[in-house]
């Protein structure tokens, strides 16, 4: 899941980071070729399973859902960052 997400900017739910997992296997162990073009397919979103992920986050914010609430935590996190 921390691998798609940060190479690839998608957030997906724990069935997908098993996807990736079982794939790069796979190409360590030479079933895939190394240099083969693979897709593999992630329809699960993050969104389902946070939990997943909840002790390897530095911020838990709770908002209300609203977008103005929204900006307001993303703004304070983004001031939390700077003064570090």
């Amino acid at each position: 899941m921390l691998l798609l997400a940060r190479t690839e900017g998608i957030f997906t739910e724990t069935a997908g980071g098993v996807t990736v997992a079982a794939t790069k296997k796979l190409i360590e162990t030479g079933v895939i070729p190394r240099g083969e073009s693979v897709v593999i397919c992630i329809t699960g979103n993050g969104l389902k399973t946070p939990d997943a992920l909840y002790d390897r986050l530095d911020a838990h914010v709770k908002i209300k859902p609203a977008l103005s609430a929204f900006d307001r935590a993303l703004a304070d996190l983004k001031n939390q960052t700077q003064t570090k």
